[in-house]
């Protein structure tokens, strides 16, 4: 994916936006994921998801700190449960769908083409450690390895 791209949503004075951009570039969490996530699953600089318990890195706790404030500021009474509210979860307890995921990502960015580019790089950066790759990210060995064929073979 474009780097410029990936950038400007980082960047993105939308909170929403950046945090999920941030979630997915930094931590290659799933829409799913993303949908699903609670307030409760937030523990100073971790996220629990699926029983893994995440270290968030320092832009992705910038960008949840920042999310957090609007979300207080903009909907200051809600009880949905869910990280991710907007202004028809707000009055309910139902997650956000995937639509709002990636409208909210963009035009030039998915859910799924961010968090596949975040894996090839991983695969890139550990040098098709697939073990490593399998931990960090929970994937099967199968899905693993259809990132790290990716390299070149080694001499």
């Amino acid at each position: 994916m474009p780097t410029d791209d990936i950038r400007q949503a980082l960047t993105s004075p939308q909170a929403a936006r950046a945090l999920l951009t941030a979630l997915i570039a930094f931590h290659g969490l799933t829409s799913q994921h993303l949908q699903h996530l609670h307030l409760t699953h937030l523990d100073n600089a971790h996220l629990t998801v699926n029983d893994r318990c995440i270290l968030l890195a320092p832009p992705v706790t910038q960008r949840l700190t920042a999310y957090l404030e609007h979300r207080s500021q903009r909907w200051p009474t809600t009880t949905n449960p869910h990280l991710f509210i907007h202004f028809r979860t707000a009055t309910s307890d139902r997650p956000v769908g995937t639509q709002w995921i990636n409208r909210t990502l963009g035009a030039a960015l998915t859910a799924r083409r961010l968090r596949e580019d975040r894996y090839l790089h991983e695969a890139h950066a550990t040098a098709g450690d697939a073990k490593a790759f399998t931990c960090l990210f929970e994937l099967s060995t199968k899905a693993a390895q259809r990132y790290t064929r990716t390299l070149p073979p080694s001499e």
